[in-house]
């Protein structure tokens, strides 16, 4: 008997000891039996902590618009698992997935899977069964031991690093950029787009023998005088102007120079004209990152969960103010770091509506609501059971001009979409 895709998916929740087991040996080992240990098209690894998405996004638009035929792999999905796996900008059927987890499960035998290699390994699957001309990943966690890892990069992107998962991958920069530099390989390329990297990564690009370029060091961009269009400019070759990139945020142009480096260093393997770089740019879509749900009042989902992230949002928010308020719709897990996420985007809201989060990793609304106030919140501060009665109650409580930004973590933005979606809210 067949399972359907949400059956599948209940049981590889439950089929692991842990839901994050880092390590290549089992991935490798199942890849190997089902012929999935190298793939015939080239393959672009993203890592980073914030902006992979972006990046990926971006890639994406731009390969597309050059009539290439893509496979993206991303995660985490916010609404529907079918997001993680796009083949040609389209997402993976609930068939394709299906066969691809049933090939991988008969593959197996008794070795144990995490949900996320089966989803690495069914993505490989489907990129090879749809022959794409490019398979890009976007690493999971770190870099060094996630299974997209297995696989190796003919080109390889690291957007920037900050502190998380520290559990994982390490309290500080340095030792995280160890991580994320694990998807070097000799002879590569890799595009650092970290405005402020770390010595690791190039200490790491010298012992692995990678050719590392980096952002402020060979390649940069600015600003046109009417912020209109901006400028990438490569070492001392003459500007070149792009148009600003569909995705919203000053820090977008950091992951679009960054992605534009690696089209131009990829162009032998994958050609792509100044033409279409731009008609990727401004196509580009990513689910969740400073995504307008709704206007009047304006509804903002943002998956900012850690300082950088927030930072970013921060800025957003000091960019484009607004007539009335702005409120925050927020919650957090108990292991990232609150203060860091709350600090950058504090003076930006007038009211704080806590939504309790499901799972041992989350904060109850009491106990946040008490961090809140000790980092210094003393504005208004309300608590909610579920994102459908937050959202209903703020459309009651809120004026035309005001504005909602949903953020916090992956699950805030996707409970808001799903309960955006639920409350008939226009």
């Amino acid at each position: 008997m067949s399972r359907s895709l949400s059956e599948w998916l209940d049981w590889q929740e439950s089929l692991h000891l842990s839901s994050i087991d880092l390590g290549l040996d089992r991935v490798s080992e199942v890849a190997s039996n089902i012929a999935l240990t190298k793939l015939s098209m080239p393959v672009i690894t993203v890592a980073g902590t914030n902006g992979k998405g972006s990046s990926v996004a971006i890639l994406d638009s731009i390969y597309r618009a050059a009539n290439y035929k893509t496979g993206c792999y991303t995660s985490p999905h916010l609404v529907r698992y079918n997001e993680r796996i796009c083949l040609g900008g389209t997402q993976a059927t609930d068939a394709d997935i299906c066969e691809a987890f049933e090939a991988i499960d008969t593959a197996r035998g008794e070795t144990s899977l995490t949900y996320f290699e089966f989803g690495t390994l069914a993505a490989a699957y489907l990129f090879a069964k749809h022959q794409v001309d490019v398979a890009i990943f976007e690493v999971g966690l770190g870099g060094r031991l996630d299974a997209v890892n297995l696989w190796d990069a003919d080109i390889a992107l690291i957007t920037n690093i900050d502190i998380d998962h520290v559990d994982w991958l390490g309290n500080d920069r340095e030792q995280i950029g160890v991580e994320k530099a694990g998807i070097m390989r000799e002879g590569k390329t890799v595009i650092c787009g970290d405005t402020n990297p770390t010595l690791s990564m190039k200490s790491e690009a010298t012992r692995v023998g990678a050719h590392l370029v980096q952002q402020g060091v060979d390649f940069f961009w600015r600003y046109s005088t009417d912020r209109k269009q901006w400028a990438y400019l490569f070492k001392n070759k003459d500007a070149i102007n792009y148009p600003t990139p569909s995705l919203q945020g000053k820090f977008q142009l950091n992951n679009a120079a960054a992605v534009i480096t690696l089209v131009n260093h990829f162009q032998e393997t994958l050609a792509v004209n100044r033409e279409q770089i731009c008609q990727g740019l401004k196509n580009a879509v990513v689910i969740g990152r400073l995504q307008k749900l709704a206007e009047s009042p304006q509804l903002i989902v943002d998956v900012a969960h850690n300082p950088q992230s927030a930072q970013a949002l921060g800025t957003y928010l000091a960019d484009n103010p607004i007539k009335g308020k702005t409120v925050a719709l927020f919650s957090a897990l108990i292991d990232k770091d609150l203060a860091g996420i709350i600090t950058p985007t504090t003076e930006y809201f007038e009211e704080w509506h806590l939504v309790q989060l499901e799972g041992p990793r989350a904060y109850q609304n009491a106990r946040l609501a008490d961090e809140l106030k000790s980092l210094g919140i003393q504005k208004t501060l309300k608590t909610h059971t579920n994102f459908q009665t937050a959202l209903k109650s703020l459309q009651i409580d809120l004026k035309s001009q005001d504005r909602v930004v949903a953020f916090g973590s992956f699950l805030v933005v996707s409970g808001v979409m799903q309960g955006f979606e639920a409350s008939g809210i226009e």
